[in-house]
């Protein structure tokens, strides 16, 4: 597109159906055996994680490859994003496809025996039924709740990000001294380490748990984002934004698996999982105004400058760390 319009509008649709994360969540969960998930979600955000790593060598790599086939220098951009959609479509076929061989199932046959076994199945499930109607309703609301704090927990840790990436892209330069070179190297280093994170992610799940592996997840992110904001002395600083990131890395792997583990059957666990991933979007519409208004009332104080998001980000952190593990 050559005009403004035309790239908010791509941004947009491309947006609105990008639901390629949870859809792949809820795959692997299906795929997987319960007591893999966490291996499974570890590897899908590890995935994802990667193309943040090696999108920008491969996009460079390719306009080079363009033009060395004689493409015009000014259409070998936009040849990289024909490529990439070209790359969606085939992943989205090959999804479909997969999950066509997934729903045959082999054919059954009624003979004798089975109806009898089936109508004596149909009256044990009917008196089980009345038995366990009022423990249904119990847990029904106990997932409900349970599904509305991780949410709750996925617009905390969400607004962190935006915190470590966008105001953060004006807090380095400024109270720090980072030029872009810096500040690249920065983001790429905390992507690679979010990438190992999510490696060793299933060890800690298997010594710690989900629900603990979430709590400490959420408080390295409360310790490293309000201590980054404070702690101006390298290399003190990187190291506490590098605990801020590989604890986002942890408390979104380990929300995502929680969600799964609360959810009854499959539609409603990609349900869940979907509703999830549009809380976390919703968070980075808000959030950005909110940091960055928060910031400039801060930017000029005498103690903290700048620190404001940061610290009330880092509070908000602490207070919801204990709820995965109640």
């Amino acid at each position: 597109s050559g005009s403004v319009y035309g790239v908010v509008a791509g941004r947009a649709l491309a947006g609105a159906f990008a639901a390629c994360v949870p859809v792949a969540q809820s795959g692997v969960t299906d795929i997987v055996s319960t007591d893999q998930t966490a291996l499974g979600l570890s590897r899908v955000s590890a995935a994802a994680q990667l193309g943040v790593v090696v999108g920008p060598l491969a996009s460079a790599t390719f306009q080079e490859g363009f033009e060395a086939l004689g493409v015009p220098h000014a259409r070998c951009l936009p040849a990289v994003f024909v490529l990439n959609a070209l790359n969606a479509l085939f992943v989205l076929a090959q999804m479909t496809l997969m999950d066509r061989r997934g729903k045959r199932s082999a054919p059954t046959i009624d003979t004798a025996d089975n109806k009898s076994a089936t109508k004596q199945e149909k009256g044990q499930a009917s008196v089980a039924s009345i038995t366990e109607n009022a423990d249904d309703t119990q847990q029904e609301g106990t997932l409900r709740y349970a599904q509305a704090m991780l949410r709750t927990i996925t617009i905390v840790v969400g607004w962190t990000a935006i915190l470590s990436n966008s105001i953060y892209g004006l807090f380095a330069p400024r109270f720090m001294g980072f030029k872009q070179a810096q500040l690249s190297a920065t983001y790429s280093a905390a992507a690679v380490l979010m990438v190992l994170t999510q490696i060793i992610f299933p060890r800690l799940v298997a010594k710690v748990g989900e629900h603990h592996a979430c709590t400490l997840g959420i408080l390295s992110v409360g310790t490293g984002i309000g201590g980054l904001s404070l702690i101006k002395m390298q290399p003190i600083h990187s190291l506490l934004y590098m605990l801020n990131r590989s604890g986002a890395a942890i408390a979104d792997t380990s929300t995502a698996a929680l969600v799964a583990s609360a959810s009854r059957g499959r539609d409603d666990r990609s349900r869940n999982l979907g509703l999830l991933t549009s809380t976390r979007a919703a968070a980075r519409v808000f959030s950005p105004l909110i940091s960055g208004k928060l910031y400039q009332l801060s930017r000029n104080d005498a103690v903290a400058p700048g620190a404001l998001p940061y610290l009330i980000a880092s509070c908000l952190c602490f207070a919801v760390a204990p709820l995965p593990s109640v």
